[in-house]
């Protein structure tokens, strides 16, 4: 058995943190909703050039998410019809929120 990838659960949690669905996180990339349904499946692999894609869509450096996914590694995101997020990544997912410059 192969073990899942964790880039693809911390793609998950990311846009699930953001309030996005699939689709409009789709829309924001510029793929399909069936490849984001796939990479957060882990059926497909996350390509470098996904990962920057992401990157600027969601105004994260690719190295915040690349260190948000090894911080999942070893730690079971748990799931029962509504996904529940642990307060270890929710604290991570605060350091990766894009700052407001509007507010400055």
């Amino acid at each position: 058995m192969t073990k899942r990838p964790m880039i693809n659960d911390a793609l998950r949690l990311v846009r699930l943190y953001w309030g996005m669905s699939q689709e409009q996180l789709a829309e924001v990339v510029g793929v399909s909703q069936s490849l984001v349904s796939d990479i957060e499946a882990a059926r497909k692999n996350v390509s470098l050039d996904l990962l920057e894609r992401y990157s600027h869509a969601l105004d994260i450096k690719m190295s915040q998410l690349l260190f948000f996914a090894e911080e999942l590694e070893d730690k079971p995101i748990k799931r029962r019809g509504k996904l529940i997020v642990a307060e270890h990544v929710l604290k991570l997912l605060e350091k990766l929120k894009p700052t407001d410059h509007a507010q400055v």
